[in-house]
This record gives C-alpha cells, sequence and structure tokens, in this order.
C-alpha cells in the first residue's frame, strides 16, 4: 500500500496517488468481503447432510484461525502476491476461488513487490487514452501526450496476462497425459485447478489449489515458462512507455487537459479494469468455479 503513496510522492503528485489507492482499496474489498461471507456461511452442500455448519466452511481450515478471518487472507495474498495461505484454497467455496482467482487474474490492487503499480499504470494509460477519446480531448498523463506506440505496447501488456494463462490452461486441458490427468477432482472443480495453478504462475503469486498433483516435469516447465512472461513482459512493457513519454515534451495543464486525479477519472480505470481484465477470463472462470457453485444447489 505504501509503494502507491510513495510514487505519488516522488512525481509531486499525492491527489492522484490517493485516487489510484482507493481504486485499489475498492477492488480489494469487493473481493474480500463477500469470501468473509461465503466461507462464514458455510457449505449448502454439507448442510444438506445434517452436519453443523455454523462454525462456517472448515473442510481445510484451521480451528484456531475460523472460517471468516481464513476467507479474509485468501483474498489478502492473491491480492499482495505473498502466495502465503492460512487454509486450503482447493478446499474455499466454489465462489471464493473465483475470487482468489480475479485478486490474481487483474493483478492489479495493492500488488507484491511494485506489481500493482505496475499493472495499474498500464490500466491509466489505457483509461486515459480511451476517456480522452470519449471526451474529444487529446489523451494526456501528466503533461506527455499518449499516441499509437504507447497503446500498442499498453496492449501487449494488458492482454498477455490473459493470453499466458488461458493458453496454459487450454493446453494443459486438451493433453490428459500431461495436464488434466493430474486433477484430483474431475470436473468443474478439477478444471479449476489447472486454471488457478497458471494463473498464480503468470501473477507470481505461488499459492495453488493442492489437490493438483502439480510436481511432474510438465507442470514444473510449464508453469516457470508462465511465470518468466508473467513477470517480465508487464515490467518491460511499463518501463519502455516511461521511455517514450520521457522523450516528448511536457505539455502545460489547460482547461482541455482531461484530469487524472479526479473520482471520475478512477471509476473509469475501475471499469477498464473490469472490462479488460475480468472480462477476459469470464468463459474460463464459467466453465471452472461458477458451474461448480451452481452444482452445489
Amino acid at each position: 500500500m505504501a509503494m502507491v503513496f510513495a510514487f505519488g510522492f516522488f512525481i509531486k503528485r499525492p491527489k492522484f496517488a490517493l485516487m489510484i489507492y482507493i481504486v485499489m482499496t475498492i477492488g480489494f474489498l469487493l473481493l474480500a468481503i463477500p469470501n468473509i461471507i461465503m466461507e462464514a456461511n458455510g457449505n449448502p452442500a454439507i448442510e444438506k447432510m445434517g452436519i453443523n455448519t455454523s462454525l462456517g466452511a472448515m473442510e481445510g481450515k484451521e480451528i484456531r484461525i475460523g472460517a471468516a478471518a481464513s476467507g479474509f487472507w485468501t483474498i489478502v495474498t492473491t491480492v499482495i502476491s505473498t502466495g502465503s495461505v492460512n487454509s486450503m484454497h482447493d478446499s474455499t467455496m466454489p465462489l471464493s476461488g473465483m475470487n482468489e482467482l480475479l485478486a490474481m487474474m487483474t493483478n492489479s490492487f495493492y500488488g507484491g513487490v511494485g506489481v500493482g503499480i505496475l499493472n495499474i499504470f498500464i490500466y491509466i494509460i489505457l483509461a486515459v487514452f480511451i476517456a480522452g477519446l470519449m471526451v474529444g480531448r487529446t489523451p494526456e498523463l501528466m503533461g506527455k501526450k499518449i499516441e499509437a506506440r504507447e497503446m500498442k505496447i499498453a496492449m501487449i501488456v494488458a492482454l498477455a496476462h490473459p493470453f499466458i494463462i488461458l493458453g496454459g490452461t487450454a493446453l494443459a486441458a486438451a493433453f490428459p497425459s500431461f495436464g488434466s490427468a493430474a486433477i484430483s477432482n474431475p470436473g468443474f472443480h478439477g478444471f479449476s485447478q489447472i486454471l488457478y495453478e497458471y494463473t498464480s504462475s503468470a501473477a507470481n503469486n505461488g499459492s495453488g489449489f493442492e489437490g493438483l498433483g502439480d510436481n511432474t516435469p510438465w507442470w514444473n516447465i510449464s508453469t516457470g515458462i508462465v511465470l518468466l512472461f508473467g513477470r517480465f513482459i508487464p515490467i518491460i512493457g511499463p518501463v519502455a512507455i516511461a521511455g517514450l513519454l520521457a522523450q516528448k515534451k511536457y505539455i502545460p495543464e489547460s482547461a482541455g487537459t482531461l484530469k487524472t486525479d479526479t473520482a471520475t477519472f478512477g471509476l473509469m480505470i475501475f471499469v477498464v479494469i473490469v472490462i479488460i481484465a475480468a472480462l477476459a477470463f469470464f468463459p474460463a472462470l464459467a466453465l471452472g468455479p461458477i458451474a461448480e457453485h451452481f452444482s452445489l444447489y
């Protein structure tokens, strides 16, 4: 969280940093609060068996921590890229698993080791360009014009994340002898196990749906490749954009400049994150955690 305010301090735009922080915090809470509620409410399929679920969905959890705190940490660890766990993510409720996946798929709320700053920077570039076109103003960020070259790089970075995750998942699902043979729960949840493995690798996280037998050459090599692309493309892209912007002349703000430190622009960033990051993964999520959720009822 401090990285966001340090960024604002160094560019002398504390209001801009605060806006970014609020966008990140709203995204975090929209993932964390449902997980706390779902884990605390328990599993309806287990409740139908006549088992008391008043403590919540306790499969894969420690009694000293409890369901609610475990649900909270599943989002903290996937948002901040820690990879640490205090419960088995493989045993969380289906939609809790979906939110854990979304935290790593968006990969821009806070973010461990600065990755949140890198990815939110890409979404800001996209939001500036789209908002500029919508209101008929030249897209500018901090006095520098956003043009075709910056947009091409930003789109490559934004689309590389879903491409490597979904590409790896598709290959693992298509070749049972390599990938899908390792799943412990054939069906919707088994697909979620595969999807989580590549999402965690691409987001540099390290957590997993550990019902997956992933200590094989296929998983070690394929997730290693995904990890390399998932880490270096989001580093190289923003640095390249920064270099291009540094070469451009500074344009002082005027009445025609699009303000980037307002609540309206913050909403625009959030919408761009939802459209580009979340919706790219929706078909895969529908095949995994969403389908599993409906199967409980």
